[in-house]
C-alpha cells in the first residue's frame, strides 16, 4: 500500500495522486474510498484514509519499493501485513468491482450480472421495460394456477414442466408434496439446486412429460403442465431458441439427443418445411420461408445460426437484409412464427402433448385436479379436442371451461405471458 501523509492544501485524494507519482511514477484516476482506520503507534495516532485506483496512465516504477505483484483481493488477507492495513485489506477483500460491458448499460445475456443475482433494483427495472430478467422466469398466472389446483396442503402435485421452478415452489410453500419433470437436464440441475437451498424439497426427474406414466407413480391429487418454452433457454443464446441474440441454430430441449434445429432444416424438404411453419406456426409466408430455406441449403449456405435464420426469414418476406428491431416488447418480430415451428419440430413437441394428453385419466386420482397452459392456437385446438373427448367418456366432472387468460396487468409486466390459456378439469 503506497501512500503517505497528506499535506497543507490537499485532499486525501490529490495526496495519494501524488504519493503514487512520486513512488509508482504513474498518474492515477482515484476513485471512491475503500475504508479507513485509526491506529495507535508508539509515536502517536494516525487515521488511515484508502481509496481504489480506477485507472491509471503510466508504467510501474518503483522508487521506495524493492518489488510489486498483482493480487486477488481475496488473497490479501494472506499477506503479513502492518496493523494499520490489516481493516483496509478487510475491505479490499470483499470489495467485489462491476463487470465490464460496453456501453452505459448491459445489453449481452451474459453482461446482466446484477438480474443473474436477482438483484431487486435490477429486476424491478427489467420487468418496468416489459422485460424477463435474464436467467430467470416469471412463473405465468401463478395466482389463477395455485386457485386452480385447489387445496395443496398436503397434496401429491406433479408438474410435468418443472422450469424455473416457480409454479412447484409456491405450491410447496403451500404444503404441497411436488414432483416435478423436467426434459432439459440443464435447467432441471439448476432449478433443483436452487430449490434445495431454499429449503423446498421437490422429487425431481429428467425425462419429457411424454414418460409421465411410464414413471409408475401412483395417481397424483393435481398435475400442472406449463406447455411454454421457458425465458431460461429462449434468453440463453447457446440454446439458439431465439432471435434477440446469434447463437447456433440448436433448439433442442434436451441438449444430449436428437439433432439440431439447423440439421433438421438441411435433412427436411422443401415441402416439410413448408408444412411445419404453417402447421406448427401458422406461418402466413410459409411457402415463401421454406422456398427460402431450401434455396439457401442447395447452395450450400444453409442458416446454422440464428442471425443466420433471421437473415433467411427477412428476405424471404422482402424486408432487407435485417437486423430487424421490435418498437417493443409487445411487437411481434417477424421471424417469431418461424422460430416456434422449428422449436416445435425438433422436440416433437406435437406428439409429446399427445402422448401426456392420452395419459391425463391415469394421472390423477378420483377429484385430482388437472391444470394446463396452453401459449398458441395448435396446442389450444389439442387440449380442447382432448379434454371434450375425455369428458364425453366420463372423464371429467364436466367438459373444460373456456380458458382463462392473463389479467392486463400481467401482461404489461410480462409480455412472454399474452398468449397465455389456462385450462382445468377435474377427474370424475
Amino acid at each position: 500500500f503506497p501512500g503517505g501523509r497528506i499535506e497543507d492544501g490537499e485532499t486525501p485524494q490529490s495526496a495519494l495522486v501524488r504519493e503514487l507519482r512520486e513512488e509508482l511514477g504513474i498518474e492515477a484516476v482515484v476513485s471512491e474510498e475503500a475504508g479507513r482506520n485509526r491506529h495507535v503507534y508508539d509515536f502517536g495516532e494516525i487515521d488511515l484514509q484508502a481509496f481504489f485506483v480506477k485507472s491509471y496512465t503510466g508504467t510501474l516504477k518503483l522508487k521506495d519499493h524493492d518489488q510489486v505483484k498483482w493480487v486477488e483481493s481475496r488473497k490479501l488477507l494472506e499477506f503479513e501485513l502492518a496493523p494499520a492495513d490489516v481493516p483496509i485489506a478487510q475491505a479490499v477483500a470483499a470489495h467485489r468491482r462491476r463487470d465490464r460491458y460496453t456501453g452505459t448499460h448491459p445489453k449481452s445475456f451474459e453482461e446482466k450480472y446484477k438480474e443473474h443475482a436477482a438483484d431487486p433494483e435490477a429486476l424491478a427495472k427489467a420487468k418496468a421495460r416489459g422485460s424477463t430478467p435474464a436467467g430467470a422466469h416469471l412463473a405465468v398466472m401463478l395466482s389463477e394456477v395455485l386457485d386452480a389446483l385447489g387445496p395443496l396442503e398436503g397434496a401429491r402435485l406433479l408438474d410435468c414442466t418443472l422450469g424455473w421452478g416457480g409454479h412447484a415452489s409456491e405450491a410447496a410453500r403451500r404444503g404441497a408434496r411436488v414432483t416435478g419433470l423436467d426434459r432439459d437436464a440443464e435447467e432441471l440441475a439448476r432449478t433443483a439446486a436452487r430449490l434445495k437451498a431454499a429449503g423446498l424439497a421437490i422429487d425431481a426427474h429428467h425425462t419429457d412429460y411424454a414418460g409421465a406414466a411410464a414413471l409408475g407413480l401412483p395417481p397424483f391429487d393435481a398435475l400442472l403442465a406449463d406447455l411454454g418454452v421457458s425465458s431460461m433457454q429462449l434468453d440463453r443464446p447457446e440454446r439458439g431458441m431465439s432471435f434477440k441474440n446469434d447463437g447456433p441454430l440448436d433448439m433442442r430441449m434436451d441438449r444430449s439427443t436428437g439433432p439440431t434445429a439447423a440439421d433438421w432444416i438441411i435433412k427436411a424438404s422443401e415441402a416439410e418445411l413448408a408444412e411445419a411453419l404453417r402447421v406448427y406456426g401458422d406461418e402466413p409466408d410459409a411457402d415463401k420461408v421454406a422456398a427460402a430455406l431450401a434455396g439457401y441449403v442447395r447452395q450450400g449456405r444453409a442458416p446454422l445460426t440464428t442471425f443466420d435464420l433471421v437473415a433467411a426469414v427477412g428476405f424471404a418476406k422482402g424486408l432487407g437484409p435485417g437486423p430487424f428491431k421490435k418498437k417493443d416488447a409487445f411487437a411481434a418480430h417477424p421471424a417469431t412464427r418461424v422460430f416456434q415451428a422449428l422449436r416445435i419440430a425438433v422436440n416433437a413437441e406435437r406428439k409429446s402433448l399427445k402422448r401426456l394428453l392420452a395419459d391425463l385419466p391415469a394421472l390423477v386420482k378420483q377429484g385430482g385436479r388437472v391444470v394446463l397452459l396452453s401459449f398458441h392456437s395448435g396446442e389450444e385446438k389439442l387440449v380442447q379436442d382432448a379434454l371434450d373427448a375425455q369428458a364425453a367418456a366420463g372423464h371429467w366432472k364436466s367438459p373444460p371451461d373456456a380458458p382463462l387468460k392473463p389479467s392486463a396487468n400481467e401482461t404489461r409486466e410480462n409480455p412472454r405471458a399474452r398468449s397465455a390459456r389456462l385450462w382445468r378439469v377435474v377427474r370424475a
